[in-house]
């Protein structure tokens, strides 16, 4: 009797995980990608760093990334763990997008430097953009000013084919398209600073210029090679 009590439990359990296992089989599984490990903030994600995963839809938030097309080539907008599905609210399209406003990618080696601006005439009218090339110019406000000094002051060439990061408003607000009603990204009345990639190593020569000088910026023939004086 004992016997066939124990046989009767073992077929009812083996029931129910064939019955478990048939329903998962037959309920529909949704893919989404996960990160196979740290991706810090503005690293560009390549495809060794990802893998495709079946979950449950009702598992799936609705900006999840469910393609690896989605993310590899685009850069983490805050750092992203291990076994973590990735959301396409976090990534970013230029490194440093969401969290500093910049519309083009600051280069190894390179530093953010803004310039400040206070009349548009030091910003070609205002008719700059992130990604555009410029060149930077420093008038000694001596030299602008009528002073006399010997020897007497002439302008520097900071640097020239220097990239455009972000426009700021003068209250340190990145300023964008929306704001001015038009395809250029800045008002000149409005406009605070224009953020520059410039190299780490001429850092204290443009903070310098910036205080003993008015700083220009011309725009440059694009495709040159980033380069100071």
């Amino acid at each position: 009797m004992r016997a066939r009590r124990t046989a009767y439990i073992v077929i009812f359990v083996v029931a129910c995980l064939v019955a478990g296992l048939l329903y998962y089989l037959q309920v529909p599984r949704a893919s989404v990608v996960r990160a196979t490990a740290d991706i810090p903030a503005m690293t560009q994600i390549t495809a060794d760093m990802v893998e495709m995963v079946k979950v449950a839809p009702v598992d799936v938030s609705t900006d999840a990334a469910q393609s690896t097309n989605q993310v590899v080539g685009q850069y983490a907008a805050m750092p992203i763990l291990a076994g973590q599905e990735i959301d396409k609210r976090a990534l970013d399209r230029t490194p440093g997008q969401q969290q500093f406003g910049f519309g083009a990618a600051l280069d190894p080696g390179d530093v953010a430097f803004a310039i400040p601006i206070s009349d548009p005439s030091q910003a070609v009218g205002g008719a700059l953009s992130p990604g555009a090339k410029v060149t930077v110019v420093a008038v000694p406000n001596a030299l602008k000013n009528g002073v006399a000094a010997s020897p007497a002051p002439t302008s520097t060439v900071l640097g020239t084919n220097l990239t455009i990061l972000a426009l700021r408003t003068p209250s340190g607000q990145t300023f964008t398209a929306a704001q001015s009603g038009s395809g250029i990204a800045a008002v000149p009345p409005k406009l605070g600073s224009v953020v520059v990639a410039i190299p780490a190593n001429q850092l204290s020569d443009f903070a310098t210029a910036a205080l003993s000088s008015t700083l220009y910026l011309a725009l440059s023939v694009p495709g040159g090679t980033a380069s100071t004086s």
